[in-house]
């Protein structure tokens, strides 16, 4: 790929990242229906992802491409979360839900699992990704974009503290005693993307950026200079 990262487009991709972690985790906090929670939450994390790809250094390269790869992980278990709970009860409205975990404790203890990832709770592999990017921020100088991406971290911690909390945890209503969970094939998806949340933040750190990120962001930003080359030439 060429990619040119100048500063006025840094800036712009910065600003974008952290407009799109705002406003997204703002709409996703407010919603009722699972799967349109995740969706705007989607919209929130990919904002990180611009916020560390925008900074055009190579830590926040190296951050944005590591959320790049966690959220499509943990982003994939939270939407076979939200499948498994409408394959069992037939609903998305988290309101109708509660007490879920006695009846599918598979798929209460894997959401578990991937909501702490997509926060950012150490040690799992979403905190990792985060840190680099704010770390990649401060160093950049632009505190005010970390401090933005240190609220929206705690803003998702409360929409997922929602979901735990209205769809797997309380009492059961009555018309779920009958709902089992679901079969072994939908478990098994589910935990194994849970083991690479996991595994992901405790093990796979040094051995993911050495294999991929680096080398990825190595292309990157080579791709900035034969990009730079090219335009010189042209003028």
């Amino acid at each position: 790929s060429v990619i040119g990262i100048t500063s006025t487009f840094s800036s712009i991709l910065m600003f974008l990242g952290v407009l799109s972690m705002v406003i997204g985790g703002v709409l996703a906090i407010g919603q009722w229906d699972f799967k349109r929670l995740l969706a705007y939450s989607s919209i929130s994390q990919i904002g990180y992802i611009v916020l560390g790809i925008g900074l055009g250094t190579p830590l926040g390269i190296l951050g944005g491409l590591f959320h790049l790869l966690n959220h499509s992980i943990f982003k994939s278990l939270l939407f076979l979360n939200s499948g498994a709970v409408e394959y069992s009860t037939g609903t998305r409205d988290l309101k109708q839900m509660g007490g879920l975990s006695q009846k599918m404790p598979t798929t209460a203890t894997t959401n578990v699992i991937a909501s702490m990832s997509i926060v950012g709770i150490p040690p799992f592999s979403g905190f990792w990704s985060k840190l680099i990017i704010i770390i990649a921020t401060v160093q950049a100088g632009h505190i005010g974009y970390a401090f933005w991406a240190v609220l929206v971290s705690v803003l998702t911690l409360a929409m997922y503290v929602k979901v735990l909390k209205y769809a797997f945890f309380g009492s059961l209503p009555e018309k779920w005693n009958q709902i089992k969970e679901v079969p072994f094939f939908m478990k098994l998806s589910m935990g194994v993307l849970a083991f690479i949340c996991v595994v992901g933040g405790v093990l796979g750190l040094h051995s993911v950026r050495e294999v991929f990120l680096q080398l990825a962001t190595k292309t990157i930003l080579e791709g900035v200079k034969y990009a730079e080359i090219v335009f010189q030439s042209l003028q």
